[in-house]
């Protein structure tokens, strides 16, 4: 009885030490932004411009702030500012291969140090007027995977909300583009620690309960020597005399 009381204490102490560690290990810190792209290379300045077509017209686009999170969360990936040349004559309109756009998200893994980018395009299509009316359409993916040390993140584009002109003097609001990010630990095929210990305190109640089966059964009965043999060499004796 001593030993299953030592298995249990055991079992009480380590269990409630390794679900600790495991909720802890499940909180996965990351940071990310986003920065425009010029060509296929991260902008210089953090910006990145599209022209309008008529009236002189031009979007900027501008790295998002670093944000922190844990296990999921959104970023803005980039602002969108908007100006009008004061001396056009005609409202700025945005089409066509000239209003796409390219962007770099880069994550940041806590736990190992490492970061990695993905890239994803747009086309900001619209004009510049009272209300600015755009409309962002994605080119490509818009939800890519990255692993960085033990975790693998998924980045996916979120919607594009429309500002105000900034205008001459300033005033106005940014447009933002977002994405969201979700992280989880790369699974493999090695047990869990939890899964390990309780095999391992299974086999002590096994073996208990069959050193009790078998005292109580008795020790097993012994296999006679059969007669046999004895008769034969005593025939042989006889045979002999």
């Amino acid at each position: 009885m001593k030993r299953v009381f030592l298995v249990l204490f055991t079992a009480v102490i380590v269990l409630p030490c390794l679900t600790a560690a495991r909720v802890q290990a499940d909180m996965i810190q990351w940071s990310a932004s986003g920065t425009p792209l010029i060509g296929n290379v991260p902008s210089t300045f953090g910006s990145a411009q599209i022209y309008g077509n008529a009236g002189g017209g031009v979007v900027s686009f501008l790295s998002g702030p670093l944000t922190s999170g844990t296990n999921s969360g959104s970023i803005v990936a980039l602002n969108v500012s908007y100006a009008e040349n004061p001396n056009g004559s005609a409202i700025p309109q945005f089409s066509g291969p000239s209003a796409d756009y390219s962007l770099s998200i880069t994550v940041h893994d806590a736990a190992s140090g490492t970061f990695g980018s993905l890239i994803f395009h747009g086309n900001l299509s619209g004009e510049i007027d009272q209300g600015n009316h755009f409309w962002n359409t994605y080119i490509g993916p818009t939800t890519q995977t990255l692993k960085l040390g033990q975790d693998l993140y998924t980045v996916t584009m979120g919607p594009y909300v429309n500002g105000t002109e900034l205008g001459p003097w300033g005033g106005g609001t940014y447009g933002t583009i977002s994405a969201n990010i979700s992280v989880q630990p790369v699974t493999n095929a090695t047990p869990e620690p939890s899964s390990l210990l309780l095999a391992c305190l299974a086999v002590p109640p096994l073996g208990l309960a069959r050193w009790l089966r078998r005292r109580k059964t008795g020790p097993l009965p012994t296999t006679p020597e059969p007669k046999t043999a004895g008769l034969q060499q005593g025939d042989s004796h006889a045979r002999r005399s």
